[in-house]
Order: structure tokens, then C-alpha cells, then sequence
């Protein structure tokens, strides 16, 4: 029972992120403390450590050389990672139920809308968060404004496009990992993913067109996947570019690191760079002065790869994206994780990047799990009593079939 309260409580703050507060311009994640308070998690932790400790190491130590706050980000999402694993093993995860509850409220946002819009936006994060915390109130966004005539909802994400990603990448873990899909489960998220519409959700499209390719992608080595997705879009941001981004900033802010990448000065580009220093000497690009509002209220220059260069130097960030590359379980999740995690920077906490790191590393993990199984199995035939940590009944070979 003890497990199960602290398994609600984590998908709880890690779904509902507007709950967690803000000090001094940095988010307190409750969600990367309150696993340790699950002694099974630590033990788990301890019998898998092998496994996770060498690469983890190697992720701190090249963050350490470029930035310190991304080597904390680097554990925190390890953290988070190691958690949904045990959860998910120990099937105590409640990730979909709080996506549900998550839905409802945004449905009764949506509603509110067009019946009481004073209201609507009285549940707006913004005001949730500070009806909760006050002045510690998490950096939220209420932007209920129409797409398409339909009014963009967040639920208790902190706007709509980070619920819409938040959405995309907890629907496509369910179809991933779960045994038996509910048709009910993929209804209530395709309504979700209607009322909370962005450019996040066209991710769906792009998943279902590349999964009849995924037997030809998991033999692809994920670090082949990573260069041919890095250079094609680096290719097709140059060529928007060319055309200021069709003066989107939304393309703009997206893509517009890769431009970046080739004319930037070579000093900026090894050692980092921020968004004031962006936006001091490099205004006279057309692309720049296009995001330059967005990039003044973010912090932030770009997202995607491009934003872990910016902020990390590149030497320093090519050696932990080949961290990355080499520790995916195959190709096929490496463009999934790329994709969920395109709009943001690899080493961003907000929940639906560590949602992709979970389908990055979950095959591995599966067959961990079946070979833990499989000994367990060899040991009980010999009579020798046997310590488990209670694996879900998963294989690599559910995995495959997928």
C-alpha cells in the first residue's frame, strides 16, 4: 500500500506539473525526491546499478565540462527514468490514470470556454499555480486562444504545447509497453490531444508513418539514426531559413538552432552560448531578429540538439549525445525520442522528455528483465532460493513485436 501512495504522489507532480512551485526562477520538481521515500525503489536501484551506473557516470562527468546545471539535469532525469521503470515493473505506475484526470480537467476547461470564458481562465495554469503557491507560482501560460476554432486547453500543464507533447509521448508509452491496449485509454488521449491541438501533436502522424519501418530501424545502430536525423533536419531548417522560417516564429524557434550551428562563430559554438549573447551579436541574421520576443521570454535560444550546444559548448555536447546514442536500446526509439524530445533540449526535466528516455531505454530494460527472469527460473530448478525485485511479466520479444 506504502508503494502505491508513493507512486501516486510522484505521477501526481510528474503529470500535473503547474503543482510543483518556482524560487528564485527555478522549478522544485517534487517528482525527483519523492521516489526515495520508497525503500524498494532504492533497493531496486542497488540491484540494477550495474547496468546504468558507467554510462550515467560518463553523461555527469562530459555535462560536468560544459555546465554544471545540465550535469544536474543529466541525474534528475536518471532519476525520473529509474522511478517509471520500477513503477512500471512493479505495476504501480499510475501515469495513464493521471493523464485521465488530466484530460477531464482539460475538457472542463474546453467546456468553460465557450460557457463562462472568466472562468476558463480562472483554471488556466497561471492562476492554478498561483492559487496554490502564491508568488512561488510555477512559470505558467494561460493561452486558451482558437486554433482551427477550437480553443487550445492545457489541463495542469504549464500551457497548451507542453501538455500536447506531454500527451503525444504518454500515448505512444502506452502503445509501446502495454500488453493489452484499451481503446478506451487511446479515445480519452485522442481527445485530449484535440482540444490541446499544436504542432507537438503532428507528432502522432509522423510516428504512425514510421512505425511499418520499425523492424528495418531497430537494425539501424541508433548513432546512424541520430546523424541522418541530425543532418536532414539541419538540411531542411537551412532551406526554411533561406525563407526567414515563412516568418513563423513558432518554426523559427524550433528550427532555427540549426541554421545557427553553421553561422555561428566557431568560439561560440565551443564554449556555449546564452540568448542575451545570441541576441547581441547575432541580430543582423533575419531568423534571429524573427524569434527575438520569444527568445527574450524563454531564456532560452533554441530547441532541439542545436539547444544542448548552445548551452553546453559543442565538444561537450557531441559526447553526450553519443552517450545517448550508444546506450539506445535501437534505432526505431532513438527517432522516437528524437521527435518527442524536438521541441525542447535533450536535458530538459519536464515530464515528457524523460517519457521518451523511457522508450529509448526500454528494450534494453525488457531484456534485463527476461534475462533476471530467466535466472531466477534456473535457480529455483536447482533449489537455491533466489532474491526477485518482482518483474512485470515483459520480454524483449513483446518488445519486438511491437
Amino acid at each position: 500500500m506504502y508503494p502505491r501512495m508513493i507512486s501516486m504522489l510522484f505521477y501526481m507532480f510528474f503529470t500535473c506539473v503547474i503543482f510543483n512551485p518556482q524560487v528564485s526562477g527555478y522549478t522544485i520538481y517534487f517528482y525527483l525526491f519523492i521516489p526515495f521515500f520508497d525503500p524498494d525503489f532504492t533497493r531496486f536501484l542497488a540491484s540494477t546499478v550495474r547496468r546504468w551506473s558507467g554510462p550515467l557516470a560518463v553523461a555527469v562527468v562530459v555535462s560536468l565540462l560544459g555546465s554544471p546545471s545540465v550535469a544536474v539535469r543529466v541525474v534528475s532525469i536518471a532519476i525520473c527514468i529509474g522511478y517509471l521503470m520500477y513503477s512500471m515493473q512493479r505495476r504501480i505506475a499510475y501515469l495513464h490514470l493521471w493523464m485521465g484526470i488530466n484530460v477531464v480537467f482539460a475538457m472542463l476547461q474546453f467546456v468553460l470556454y465557450y460557457v463562462n470564458t472568466s472562468l476558463a481562465m480562472a483554471l488556466g495554469p497561471r492562476q492554478v499555480a498561483q492559487a496554490i503557491w502564491g508568488s512561488y507560482g510555477t512559470a505558467a501560460y494561460t493561452n486558451f486562444f482558437e486554433v482551427f476554432y477550437f480553443a487550445r486547453v492545457s489541463g495542469f500543464s504549464r500551457e497548451a504545447g507542453f501538455f500536447s507533447s506531454l500527451l503525444v509521448a504518454s500515448l505512444v508509452v502506452y502503445l509501446m509497453t502495454e500488453p493489452r491496449i484499451n481503446k478506451k485509454v487511446v479515445a480519452l488521449y485522442a481527445v485530449g490531444l484535440v482540444i490541446s491541438f499544436s504542432k507537438s501533436s503532428m507528432l502522432l502522424f509522423v510516428f504512425a508513418a514510421l512505425y511499418p519501418f520499425r523492424h528495418q530501424l531497430r537494425t539501424t545502430h541508433p548513432l546512424v539514426v541520430f546523424v541522418s536525423f541530425a543532418v536532414a533536419v539541419t538540411l531542411l531548417s537551412m532551406f526554411m531559413a533561406s525563407h526567414v522560417f515563412f516568418n513563423s516564429e513558432t518554426f523559427g524557434h524550433r528550427f532555427g538552432g540549426y541554421p545557427f550551428m553553421v553561422d555561428a562563430r566557431l568560439e561560440d559554438l565551443m564554449f556555449g552560448i546564452s540568448a542575451p549573447d545570441i541576441l547581441k551579436h547575432y541580430k543582423y541574421l533575419p531568423y534571429i531578429r524573427l524569434i527575438e520576443s520569444d527568445m527574450e521570454v524563454a531564456g532560452v535560444p533554441f530547441a532541439g540538439l542545436p539547444a544542448s550546444i548552445a548551452d553546453m559548448g559543442i565538444f561537450s555536447a557531441v559526447l553526450l549525445f553519443g552517450v545517448v546514442a550508444f546506450t539506445a536500446g535501437n534505432g526505431f526509439v532513438m527517432l522516437l525520442f528524437l521527435l518527442i524530445s524536438s521541441t525542447v533540449s535533450i536535458t530538459t526535466v519536464t515530464s515528457f522528455v524523460p517519457l521518451g528516455y523511457l522508450l529509448l531505454y526500454w528494450p534494453r530494460f525488457t531484456a534485463y528483465v527476461a534475462e533476471r527472469r530467466q535466472a531466477a527460473w534456473q535457480e529455483r530448478a536447482r533449489g537455491t532460493p533466489v532474491r526477485r525485485f518482482r518483474p512485470r511479466a515483459a520480454s524483449a520479444a513483446f518488445i519486438e513485436s511491437k
